[in-house]
């Protein structure tokens, strides 16, 4: 990783014991403005996830940058979205009768509340609870995680489905996840044209049927730099911070990643091996794309891959003699930035110079 001199004041020891999660103030609002410039130079609105971040602090900024709506996956998202001044959430994840449900029906007290669904089912446990929804029909366009397939199997389905007059559809939906599995910019482009393409064939055979579906929602953050601007909403997450994984596909440079795990080497085994003290309790145990060779990048040592993770120990190799010694810090740029973020409690905040903020990450999985 070649980051400059972002991460190594950081680095220097007066932060808290590690491991823990630092934030680069600078580098996630420029992130953030980057890309509510990017999403409107497509003509489209900003609607971006809150699973990455489960900041209010960030939210904020997100607002404050002109995003219009909250798109989120628990009912804690969505409260931390409201209480952030988004006006409007999209509960980007399927209802399903019960406590789920009713969850959403109280949302609605505190403003409009859209829903992701993909079977008729869906739609009749939102319409049991007598709430208000905007509908958000998911189509599955490769990923096959959830949705309809396009076209007319998605009509069938949308036309099934028990819409009433407090429960409508309001748009298409589809997230492009299978654009991690990509190994080149031609892939990529290959993946969002598959995107667009599901989006608009579903509109046309839905207008055929008299079906209105005004709004075409697409958000996969390693999509967001070969987008044609053919969507009318972005609900991309991970920008906000990026990751290994996104620097490897290709998109931002390892410089614009603004969250890492500030760790120390407690063992120097070998001049080409190392032992950190952030395992797989501080940094995700996945490898969302063949692209990324280990569990992170380290900042300034580029030849330091990540091997193995045990719970508090890292174990990293370096093709060339490193030069690092028990109790140095190191930055390591997680493979997945909204796990790692889901691994602690707060965020230590870091102005360029010094640690100024502590953040809770107050939304995260209990």
């Amino acid at each position: 990783m070649t980051g400059g001199d972002g991460w190594a004041a950081a680095c220097s020891g007066d932060g808290p014991p590690t491991p823990f999660l630092a934030l680069r103030h600078d580098r996630l609002m420029a992130n953030i403005d980057e890309m509510a410039e990017r999403v409107a130079g497509h003509g489209g609105h900003s609607t971006p996830h809150q699973k990455t971040h489960k900041s209010v602090e960030i939210a904020r900024a997100q607002v404050a940058a002109g995003a219009t709506r909250a798109t989120v996956a628990t009912a804690d998202e969505a409260a931390l979205a409201f209480d952030a001044g988004f006006p409007s959430v999209l509960v980007a994840y399927p209802p399903v009768p019960g406590e789920r449900a009713r969850a959403l029906a109280e949302l609605t007290g505190r403003g409009p509340v859209a829903v992701t669904c993909s079977r008729p089912e869906h739609v009749a446990a939102l319409a049991a609870t007598g709430a208000e929804f905007d509908v958000y029909w998911e189509i599955d366009s490769g990923t096959h995680r959830l949705g309809t397939a396009p076209g007319r199997r998605t009509a069938d389905a949308v036309t099934a489905a028990p819409f009433t007059g407090r429960v409508r559809l309001r748009a298409l939906m589809t997230f492009a996840g299978h654009a991690y599995a990509a190994t080149d910019a031609a892939g990529l482009a290959d993946v969002r044209d598959q995107q667009d393409d599901a989006l608009e064939s579903t509109g046309a055979v839905l207008a055929e049927r008299g079906v209105e579906a005004p709004v075409h929602s697409v958000g996969v953050t390693p999509l967001a730099r070969v987008e044609s601007g053919r969507a009318h909403e972005y609900r991309y997450g991970n920008y906000v911070f990026y990751d290994a994984t996104q620097v490897a596909l290709g998109g931002p440079d390892a410089s614009e990643c603004s969250l890492a795990v500030i760790s120390t080497v407690v063992d120097v085994p070998a001049p080409d091996r190392l032992v950190l003290d952030a395992g797989s309790k501080s940094l995700p145990a996945e490898r969302m794309s063949t692209l990324t060779p280990g569990f992170g990048l380290v900042d300034g040592h580029p030849d330091v891959v990540i091997e193995k993770l045990y719970e508090e120990h890292g174990l990293a190799r370096s093709a060339t003699p490193h030069g690092l010694a028990p109790g140095d810090r190191v930055a390591v740029v997680p493979n997945h930035a909204c796990t790692a973020v889901n691994l602690f409690a707060q965020y230590s905040v870091h102005d360029g110079t010094s640690f100024v903020d502590t953040w809770p990450i107050r939304a995260r999985r209990r």
